[in-house]
């Protein structure tokens, strides 16, 4: 018994630092974000700002004086076209895989496997001799297109997990019925698959809010700048990093994802842990 609370309440001790390693940067940034850049450099540091430093200036610049509201219509016009795209693709990619029999899917397959361990950014040059010849370069649909080819794999690998634990008996109470293999993927797997369908949209929805690379390499003209590119302004302007602009402006732009997944959470947590133990 003794050894049993002990062991509990280790794992308590050790949650309790996770969760505090996990939550301090954030709210680092958000207190950072409440004070000017003098204080921010101050000495002894402080993570809470004092009555004298706490000021919103940061936020009324950064909301005001900037063109906040192009960064970020761009970025969710950004996630959500990927999100969208990928999620029709790597769906019916994934039921593909999982239901039909046709030669070389498990080629496919491992092809698909295989091409999630190549970072993104490995193929830089390539993508961005694609985006010359396609005539994407400084364009939003130059970076939705690859985004999508990004995350379509491993959507596709969550998805299929999903799938394989739908009864293929549904299926075939469809096609008894005179159901077409649109109707069994439509009414039946797409419903089902739900779940996980959420789990990799949270996922993709994600991407353009914090992906710098691509985004800052194929769009040069202001008025297409995505967040994270929008971000990159303050660093070592005016030969300094103003510090509260760069963490008012990433707090403005997580209340969308956080939004995204206060409402699907719940689907969230099902895709993953059903797409886990079956895949």
């Amino acid at each position: 018994m003794k050894r049993a609370r002990l062991s509990k309440a280790l794992s308590y001790v050790l949650l309790a630092l996770g969760a505090v390693v996990m939550v301090l940067p954030m709210v680092y940034m958000f207190t950072t974000s409440l004070r000017s850049n003098d204080a921010t450099f101050s000495w002894p540091p402080r993570i809470f700002p004092t009555g004298s430093d706490l000021t919103f200036a940061n936020y009324r610049y950064v909301l005001s004086e900037q063109n906040f509201v192009g960064y970020l219509s761009n970025t969710l016009f950004v996630a959500v076209v990927t999100t969208l795209a990928t999620a029709v693709v790597a769906s019916m990619l994934a039921y593909c895989i999982a239901r039909l029999e046709f030669h070389g899917r498990r080629l496919l397959y491992g092809t698909i496997i295989t091409t999630m361990l190549v970072p993104g950014l490995a193929m830089l040059v390539p993508q961005f001799e694609l985006a010359v010849t396609f005539k994407l370069v400084d364009d939003l649909w130059g970076v939705i297109f690859f985004y999508s080819a990004w995350m379509t794999p491993f959507s596709t690998f969550l998805i299929k997990g999903f799938i394989d634990t739908i009864p293929r008996e549904l299926d075939e109470a469809v096609r008894i019925d005179g159901g077409s293999i649109y109707t069994i993927f439509f009414r039946v797997i797409v419903p089902l698959a739900s779940p996980s369908i959420a789990a990799v949209s949270i996922f993709n929805f994600l991407l353009p809010f914090e992906e710098l690379g691509w985004s800052q390499t194929i769009l040069k003209t202001d008025a297409l700048r995505t967040m994270p590119v929008a971000i990159t302004m303050f660093f070592q302007a005016h030969n300094r990093t103003d510090w509260g602009f760069v963490f008012a402006m990433t707090c403005c732009a997580m209340v969308p994802v956080i939004l995204l997944y206060v409402l699907l959470q719940r689907y969230f947590i099902t895709g993953l842990t059903s797409g886990a133990i079956k895949g």
